[in-house]
């Protein structure tokens, strides 16, 4: 099992225009746009005790009072550049008026080398 969540916490800091980033729910709705981000699974692809592949998935949400186009882009490119591969996208319907898009991203990390495959 590795531990991915530094390295995508400082992907997605290095974003240009957020002004929050956390791994948990967003707690300060004056802080837009603000992404937050969680670990969806972290599993061993191969079953074995101590394997040395993570098969990961993180989630990623971003919140803007305006369009997340831009924003999706960004998280996209930060995401591709540590390896990680989106598996979806999708605008999530707030009855609040913030808009918000949800987006999922995998990898296969080599535990001993760090690097991320698909």
């Amino acid at each position: 099992m590795i531990d991915i969540k530094p390295d995508v916490l400082t992907a997605l800091q290095a974003v240009p225009g957020v002004k929050a980033v956390t791994d948990a729910y967003p707690t300060d709705w004056g802080k837009l746009p603000a992404i937050s981000f969680y670990e969806a699974s972290n599993r061993d692809p191969l079953g074995i005790a101590a394997g040395p592949l993570s098969d990961v998935a993180v989630q990623v949400d971003i919140w803007h009072t305006r369009s997340t186009g831009a924003l999706a882009s960004a998280v996209d490119s930060a995401l591709n550049a540590i390896g990680l591969r989106r598996e979806m996208a999708a605008d999530v319907p707030d009855p609040s008026g913030i808009k918000h898009k949800t987006m999922r991203y995998r990898g296969v990390v080599d535990v001993r080398s760090g690097r991320v495959s698909q």
